[in-house]
């Protein structure tokens, strides 16, 4: 992994990188799986000529016995539905964006590694921060797709934990990718 986060920049950046052991495989090979990011910090596959150029880098510094494949890492865009109620005093009609921004800066400032479940409990922490809010009652997580989202479907339901983690498979990397994929009702 730090040697895909080392190939020098003159060949391109790769945004996260992970390494598993392919048990199935003749050769017992390391599959590597990759994202990069678009100008807008958005994660996207790495294209080609980014692939080639890390594919030629792990060549120049592997042991001479490692059989690598490179792999595009797949992309899932979540979507959370909050149900919160506020204290009395505070205005429902402004708080749903303040919140939302609130709560989608605190969550983005670090992009998840390859294959970390995505943390229901997390978002509660978060939203316990602002004064202004008095009980979260639920949070969903849901995919997103379609325009501009990743074509990536999960099924979320039956791989969420009792204590609130979305487990995602090795390869997946989740996104939260704009402040409107949260959505919620105030009372």
């Amino acid at each position: 992994i730090a040697m895909c986060y080392n190939m020098p920049p003159r060949l391109g950046r790769i945004k996260k990188a992970s390494v598993l052991r392919d048990v199935d495989g003749l050769r017992k090979n390391l599959n590597v799986y990759v994202i990069a990011e678009d100008s807008d910090q958005n994660l996207e596959k790495a294209n080609s000529v980014l692939k080639e150029n890390l594919r030629t880098h792990l060549n120049s510094v592997k042991m001479m016995t490692d059989s690598i494949d490179i792999f595009d890492a797949e992309v899932l865009n979540i979507g959370i539905r909050l149900d919160i109620v506020l204290h009395e005093k505070e205005n429902k009609n402004s708080a749903m964006s303040r919140i939302r921004e609130f709560l989608f800066n605190e969550f983005t400032q670090v992009v998840p590694e390859i294959g970390q479940p995505f943390s229901v409990g997390e978002i509660e922490r978060i939203l316990n921060l602002m004064p202004i809010i008095k009980r979260v009652n639920r949070i969903q997580v849901r995919v997103k797709n379609g325009a501009g989202y990743s074509s990536t479907t999960y099924d979320v339901a039956p791989n969420t934990t009792e204590d609130g983690l979305v487990l995602m498979p090795e390869n997946f990397i989740w996104e939260l990718k704009n402040p409107t994929d949260i959505i919620g009702i105030i009372k």
